[in-house]
């Protein structure tokens, strides 16, 4: 473990209070459990994009040529009025 000092406005520093007592735990807990979370969306953001990257739109469209061409079912169909 290590300790890292931050400066927070005011503001913040309630909520994450509130919030870390409404969840049951210390504000280090709930501190570390949303920078974690915060993290794991940042990689799963850059692994996409690298991945997308590798890719080209005529990747993409050669793959959906593939796709079956049917109706959709009619529960899958949109609106048009919301179109």
């Amino acid at each position: 473990m290590s300790t890292l000092s931050i400066q927070l406005p005011d503001s913040i520093r309630q909520r994450v209070e509130v919030l870390a007592r409404e969840d049951g735990v210390g504000v280090d807990a709930f501190v570390a459990t949303v920078l974690s979370q915060r993290i794991a969306v940042a990689e799963a953001d850059s692994y996409v994009r690298r991945r997308a990257a590798q890719g080209s739109a005529r990747q993409i469209l050669d793959i959906l040529e593939m796709a079956p061409k049917v109706e959709p079912e009619e529960r899958d169909k949109l609106n048009k009025l919301h179109l």
